[in-house]
């Protein structure tokens, strides 16, 4: 078998094109008398003298002439090869899954699948639902990002924190409370709707479940909410998987339930609920991640789908334009009346409540 310098191979590449060894030495940024000796070693190792000397210069042999295109194929396979990756996204058909929670797919998501339209329309982007085993389909490539509020990350994971939102207390519009004073421990006398986002790990499964990912369980209140002894403290509690179905639930019933404050406001005037803010010295925080594979941290499709992902989150962050209505001035002209808009952070500014539908009672 031959073994041969690659490097060579370069130096008969441009020595073919160049038919000169001064023009070839500078563009391989090499000295004359280096491209001479490559040569030499060339003619040793194909047996064949490749390039004769004539008064213009170098003219390649038959042998020459034979190798040329092959070899030029062979080097450009091994440049394609050793490049680079490279992720043009007007022209990729990629598939991406992504798992995501309730709170993302009607926050996030909608913005997310209309910037991915418009930047890369070929690409299949799939959204599935938060399940148990998260890390291991993140492993297994089956799953490419995750979005959600997590507790426990392993290390082999990446995260990143991309949306922060406060917990805040949903009742239906008709709950004796909302026409009270907050008070915390009032509420926690109330029946409670416990929500846990993703999905909970069988009790038979955690030996097995070390090592997987622990979804946030948006339920605490004043950090001891989720355990036992707090539950029962209630005249009676239930447990959803998300909070869609807590909105839905606490509009219907006496129940009260813990909710990410943005995630409400979403959902208030088609739920009828009101939105009971903890006090502000009290307020507690959620942080949602967007958690990845350290094996793709560099790859160039998750770069770009996680920068995407940042600009769909900060679109989704941006107060909606302000709805105009037309008024009647003296004269039976019209004059346009703009209704206020949220503030920056997407929080409204506080009102007393109207006892409508949608209403929110302020921090007080």
């Amino acid at each position: 078998m031959m073994d041969i310098d690659l490097n060579l191979l370069r130096i008969f590449e441009i020595l073919y094109d160049e038919r000169h060894a001064t023009r070839a030495a500078a563009r391989l940024f090499l000295t004359q008398s280096a491209v001479s000796h490559a040569l030499a070693r060339l003619r040793v190792v194909l047996n064949d003298p490749l390039f004769i000397k004539i008064p213009s210069g170098l003219q390649p042999t038959e042998r020459a002439h034979q190798l040329a295109p092959r070899l030029r194929a062979a080097l450009a396979d091994i440049r394609s090869v050793v490049a680079a990756p490279t992720f043009d996204p007007a022209k990729t058909r990629q598939r991406f899954v992504i798992s995501a929670g309730a709170y993302f797919c009607m926050l996030v998501v909608p913005n997310l699948i209309a910037l991915a339209r418009k930047s890369a329309p070929g690409i299949t982007l799939q959204i599935v639902n938060i399940r148990a085993g998260l890390a291991q389909a993140l492993d297994q490539q089956q799953v490419d990002i995750a979005l959600g509020a997590f507790d426990k990350v392993p290390p082999r994971l990446r995260s990143e924190v991309v949306f922060r939102d406060e917990k805040a207390w949903a009742i239906g519009a008709h709950h004796p409370l909302a026409k009270q004073p907050f008070d915390q421990a009032v509420f926690l006398a109330w029946p409670r709707l416990f929500v846990g986002i993703g999905t909970a790990v069988d009790k038979s499964r955690e030996p097995s479940a070390r090592n997987d990912l622990v979804s946030r369980m948006i339920l605490e209140a004043d950090n001891e909410a989720g355990t036992p002894r707090l539950a029962q403290r209630a005249s009676s509690s239930m447990m959803v998987y998300d909070a869609t179905t807590a909105v839905a639930v606490t509009a219907v019933t006496d129940m009260v339930a813990l909710v990410p404050r943005r995630y409400a406001e979403a959902c208030a005037s088609s739920a009828r609920i009101k939105i009971i803010d903890f006090p502000r010295d009290h307020a507690e925080t959620i942080e949602f991640s967007m958690l990845w594979h350290s094996r793709v941290h560099d790859d160039p499709g998750s770069l770009w789908l996680r920068a995407l992902i940042r600009e769909a989150v900060e679109l989704s962050s941006e107060p909606k334009r302000p709805p105009v209505t037309m008024t009647r001035v003296s004269g039976g002209g019209l004059r346009k009346k703009a209704k206020k808009a949220p503030a920056r952070n997407g929080r409204y500014k506080p009102r007393a409540s109207s006892g409508k539908s949608g209403s929110r009672v302020s921090r007080r």
